[in-house]
């Protein structure tokens, strides 16, 4: 599988946008009360995702959750948190395999948009694979701020080797500073 790039995006809710699905929108203290929702997230972490280190580190700032559930099956589509130090900060768009392409992740996004606009959020960031931006980027109006390349193994890290002039070596062949020399 090649790596892909990961792009940082931003959004300023100005106004409501349209959801095609119906999501419910919770604070993490009423999420935790939701002993089935809670265990799907659990499921979700573990099963759509090679590590939960990340997610280990994100919860702690997680203010909100975001999730679509079949009324008839109680099957959980798909979820989203939130983190919230300041502005808000989308984690863990996640969608049950049996539920994709039915619009569940764009519905998520836009119902936690349109929370950020009633609360009067200033910005709503996120991070995503580059294969995802006619979702974030065509359909919830997310614009991209930064761009990180995937790093391959057999690239050097430095595009120049490093070179140190006499006058950058201690006697005893020691760099003193670590400035590149053309």
């Amino acid at each position: 599988m090649s790596a892909e790039a990961e792009l940082y995006y931003i959004h300023q809710p100005t106004a409501e946008r349209p959801v095609a699905h119906p999501v419910t929108f919770l604070s993490v203290q009423a999420f935790l009360t939701d002993e089935p929702a809670c265990r799907a997230l659990w499921d979700f972490i573990a099963s759509q995702f090679r590590t939960r280190q990340k997610f280990l580190t994100i919860w702690p700032a997680v203010r909100f959750v975001a999730m679509i559930q079949d009324p008839q099956t109680a099957l959980i589509k798909g979820m989203l948190l939130v983190s919230a130090p300041m502005n808000w900060q989308i984690d863990y768009v996640v969608v049950h395999p049996q539920a994709r392409r039915q619009g569940i992740a764009a519905a998520l996004v836009k119902r936690t948009l349109n929370e950020a606009y009633r609360r009067s959020v200033p910005y709503v960031m996120l991070t995503s694979r580059e294969s995802l931006r006619p979702l974030y980027e065509g359909e919830c109006g997310f614009s991209v701020v930064g761009r990180k390349d995937p790093v391959s193994e057999s690239r050097p890290l430095f595009d120049k080797p490093l070179r140190l002039a006499k006058d950058q070596l201690h006697p005893g062949g020691v760099p003193l500073s670590t400035s590149h020399s053309q």
